[in-house]
């Protein structure tokens, strides 16, 4: 049974690998002339680039955010936000479903023409393409050819991409699962394919190992036509990641006891390694930086907001984002933008326990700025909550009052007071908290009809960013050494000389003329602050699930989440509102259980696994 098992996934892989890619000239006949064997595939040029290239196509994040099964965000299975439709997959997440025979697929996909499938599958298929192709590599056609300058170094990148891609879809497999069966050679019927877990360490070192040697080989940067190609900082910027994960309570200690307590350091040479990791990313490619941002006022996504300068700006131009999606994504406007606009979905509803966490500021800009945080309890925060917020709240969040559009003559104002017209709670689908998710989105889109649309957005969905490798080194820097200490005999960081933990979280606020944070604080209060900023600077995309739970802070994820009832207080001669009352309430009670800490291992693989492959805790 086994034999014919192994004999069918190799038929498959083959197909697969045959097939090898959208693009036209890998549609041209099979076989060509000549190529009558599988192994003929590694003679022409083309299709050995394609065999690889194929993982891009097919197995990577798609390039838009609603990638959940149901077409929800991850970001619904946090505290950051619910998604609108009731009884989608996500749920599973947060209200006990969850389980290894009842879990949640993802949307896999180098563009947009992918498969719904589970995390699992994906990272083996994905894994698998990688270990054929360097396994045949060095055989193939492909080869450092110095006689042509496009191809002088063919080889060598190409095997550093597979390399990276084994790298990344291992920690796929790490920060869902927790250990894994390392698998480093294609499978053969020969082989005793159902093997057990590694240790976690040797997950962690077999991922570095990997991240090393595509750190070796790849460029620095690729030509424009190749921009969703990793490079050196990609890899580096994954190892860093990678390091920082490894370090945290989640991944210490005893796995079955689901690592070690909250807020404990645990063992620091692990943080050590982390703020070597994300030092090396920031110092060795002077092209990366921190983008500028340069105006604070609507409309949100103009030129020089941060949500145009963050989130919208690609090719040479785009100094932030490490690496992103493969394709320019177009989609995420009608997913998320408000029902009540023509065929837009609005799925995505920010919670009002997220929105409140952005900081109220005042004198933003000014020398004497103070920041403070948002309280209900507070007159002058409660009458006017949408005010004086930090600016990464009007690039994040769709709110009541907000004036939509580039346009005067077709500019409209965003309205989920009661009785608005982006808020009808007879409509399955309108806001279940009063907001929608406007991270990224272009406001020269005006509804998904034709004729009134405006245009697409096209931009890169970020997978790394200079933004997260700082504070990266600020929380390791903080485990390691303290708030403000600096490491002894260490190099400071290419941007702004950063040498400190306080220092780096510093720089991301600042960016956004977000007053600093103060110094003098003990090594608990910079945790806090960090895991704050990581909270605001990075919402919705993708990192707060993880956090939360590398952190050991997953009672956040259950209990109540809230929305905001808005009443109107009377109306002009304009029918406009003229004032508001805004109440706090409860929108939904959620689940949580320490098992959730890591995925489920899908029932049907501990099943073919004869009894090799242990269940993780508590599932």
């Amino acid at each position: 049974m086994k034999k014919k098992h192994i004999q069918l996934l190799a038929l498959v892989s083959l197909m697969l690998g045959l097939t090898l890619s959208c693009d036209r000239h890998y549609l041209e006949p099979w076989p060509p002339d000549g190529a009558r064997e599988p192994q003929d595939v590694w003679s022409y040029y083309d299709y050995t680039r394609g065999f690889l290239d194929k993982i891009y196509g097919d197995n990577l994040m798609p390039p838009h955010v609603n990638d959940v099964s149901g077409y929800a965000m991850l970001a619904s299975a946090t505290d950051e936000a619910k998604h609108s439709v009731e009884g989608a997959d996500v749920y599973r997440f947060v209200n006990g479903a969850w389980s290894p025979s009842n879990g949640v697929r993802i949307y896999f996909s180098g563009n947009y023409y992918g498969a719904w499938r589970t995390p699992w599958d994906n990272a083996y298929m994905a894994i698998r393409r990688a270990n054929i192709f360097l396994e045949n590599v060095d055989n193939s056609i492909l080869i450092d050819d110095i006689s042509n300058p496009a191809r002088r170094f063919d080889r060598t990148y190409f095997k550093a991409q597979a390399y990276f891609l084994r790298a990344y879809f291992q920690f796929d497999l790490l920060r869902r699962y927790g250990p894994f069966p390392i698998t480093t050679h294609s499978l053969t019927p020969a082989d005793d394919v159902y093997k057990p877990r590694n240790t976690m360490e040797e997950c962690f070192r077999q991922i570095i190992e990997d991240c090393d040697k595509a750190i070796e080989g790849l460029p620095l940067l690729w030509d424009d036509k190749e921009f969703y190609r990793p490079n050196k900082t990609t890899a580096q910027a994954l190892k860093s990641r990678a390091t920082l994960y490894y370090a945290s309570p989640l991944y210490q200690g005893d796995f079955e006891k689901l690592g070690i307590a909250k807020g404990e350091t645990g063992d620091v040479e692990r943080w050590k390694e982390a703020v070597r990791a994300a030092r090396a990313t920031i110092n060795d490619n002077p092209y990366y930086d921190l983008i500028t941002v340069t105006r604070y006022t609507p409309p949100y996504s103009y030129t020089g907001t941060y949500c145009q300068r963050v989130g919208q700006l690609r090719g040479a131009s785009q100094i932030e984002v490490i690496w992103g999606s493969q394709y320019y994504q177009i989609y995420d406007e009608y997913y998320n933008m408000p029902t009540g606009l023509q065929g837009c979905y609005g799925f995505t509803n920010p919670t009002q326990d997220f929105v409140d966490m952005f900081e109220v500021v005042y004198n933003h800009g000014k020398p004497n700025a103070r920041a403070e945080k948002f309280d209900w309890n507070n007159p002058d925060h409660a009458k006017d909550p949408y005010s004086n917020r930090d600016p990464r709240f009007y690039a994040s969040i769709t709110f009541n009052g907000l004036r939509w559009g580039f346009s005067s003559s077709r500019a409209f104002i965003i309205d989920t007071y009661e009785g608005g017209a982006h808020r009808d709670r007879l409509n399955p689908n309108s806001t279940k908290t009063g907001y929608y998710y406007r991270k990224r989105l272009s406001e020269n889109f005006y509804a998904n009809v034709s004729g009134m649309r405006g245009s697409y957005m096209m931009r890169l969905r970020p997978e790394y960013r200079v933004a997260e490798i700082l504070l990266n080194y600020a929380e390791a820097m903080n485990e390691a050494y303290g708030p403000e200490a600096t490491e002894q005999g260490g190099v400071p960081l290419r941007i702004q000389n950063i040498s400190n933990a306080l220092e780096a979280v510093n720089a991301v606020r600042a960016r956004v003329k977000m007053p600093p944070i103060p110094s003098g604080l003990t090594k608990e209060q910079m945790r806090e602050a960090i895991q704050h900023e990581r909270a605001i600077e990075l919402c919705f995309e993708g990192h707060r699930f993880y956090d939360l739970r590398r952190w050991k802070e997953g009672e956040k994820l259950g209990g109540p989440i809230h929305g905001i009832r808005i009443e109107a207080t009377g109306f002009n001669s304009y029918n406009r509102p003229t004032g508001f009352n805004y109440t706090v309430e409860k929108v939904e009670d959620r689940v949580w259980h320490d098992k959730m800490y890591w995925w489920p291992i899908p029932y049907d693989e501990i099943v073919k696994y004869e009894g090799k492959l242990v269940q993780n805790p508590q599932w």
